[in-house]
This record gives structure tokens, sequence and C-alpha cells, in this order.
């Protein structure tokens, strides 16, 4: 008889793990708390994200600008990594997703990481309004990702995790050595 490492954790440890993927993901990707206006001022952030010295401050800026209610953000995960054979073609296929996103470049902003050997992408991007719909329908390559929308709301734990993105410690993502970094901005 073997046990499943879900069977062996307590109560009191499962119950902790679901509030923390509830705080971390949305289970509404257009919340009803959606409001619409503005959204982010995306030149002055990603004026921010360029000439920033510091994360912390730069991570500041960032939160004072999102307001969940006129922006989101979204994770993305390239579903075929099993086929990337080299470095050099994965930049290439990060390079020409933003290349097919331009035509939105007002409304959104991103981040893409190639991570250790298996080449794997992964990729924070901001959008203003609800959801990456405006993405999807200017970038047919969009389907090649898996997305997963992080809050909305900007608690301790989607701060962290966005933060992950944008300001990456010690040259890693999740563990994962950063091996190349796009930014859409």
């Amino acid at each position: 008889y073997s046990t499943t490492m879900a069977e062996e954790q307590s109560e009191e440890t499962k119950t902790e793990a679901r509030q923390f993927m509830a705080d971390l993901v949305s289970s509404d990707p257009q919340s009803k708390d959606f409001t619409g206006g503005d959204g982010i001022d995306m030149a002055s952030w990603k004026k921010t994200y360029a000439t920033s010295s510091s994360s912390s401050s730069m991570m500041e800026e960032f939160w004072s600008m999102y307001n969940p209610g006129s922006s989101s953000i979204w994770t993305m995960v390239y579903d075929e990594a099993e086929s990337n054979e080299n470095l050099e073609d994965t930049i290439a296929i990060s390079k020409d997703f933003m290349k097919q996103t331009e035509s939105i470049r007002d409304h959104c902003f991103g981040v893409m990481h190639i991570l250790g050997d298996n080449l794997d992408i992964k990729g924070l991007w901001i959008f203003n309004g609800p959801d990456p719909e405006q993405l999807f329908g200017a970038n047919e390559d969009s389907s090649w990702y898996t997305w997963t929308e992080v809050g909305p709301e900007p608690n301790d734990y989607v701060k962290k995790a966005v933060a992950e993105y944008l300001t990456p410690a010690d040259g890693k993502l999740k563990g994962d050595t950063i091996r190349d970094t796009q930014v859409f901005g």
C-alpha cells in the first residue's frame, strides 16, 4: 500500500495550500469588480522598468500604478517546450512572439524568460483590460501558450509572484536558471 504526498499532508497543511492558491490565482478571470478605465500608463511603466536601479522601488512604483479594476496580470507557459532544441532557436520564438504583438504595444507589457536546460519559456504580461483577449486577436501564436491570471487583488502572494518575474533574484525564476530574457516594452 502506497500513499501519495497529498494523502500524507495534514488537513491544516492542505487548507493552507488551498488558501495560498486561492489568493494567488483568481477563479473568476473577468471579475465583477472590473470597472474599466484607462489602466496603467504603459509608457510611464515601461520607462520605470527600463531605468530603475532598485528592484524594490521599481515594484513599489508598479503597485502604485496597478488597479485591478482596470488592468490584469497573467502568466504564460509555452506548451511546446519539449520541442525546443537550442537556445538560439528558443530565443527566436520569444522574439517572434513579441514582434507579432507590436500592434497592441500601448496596451500591454511583458517579460519572457527562457529557463534551464529544458529551455522552458515562461512569462508575465500586464494588460489594460480584464484579460489578454486583445493579444489573442493580434498574435495567433498566443494559442501555443497556457495563460493564467495572477490576482487580481495585489495581496502579498500576488506581489511576490509578480516580483519573481519582473525582478528575478540570483538569475533564477522559481529555482530554474534564466538563460535569456526578452522584454516587450
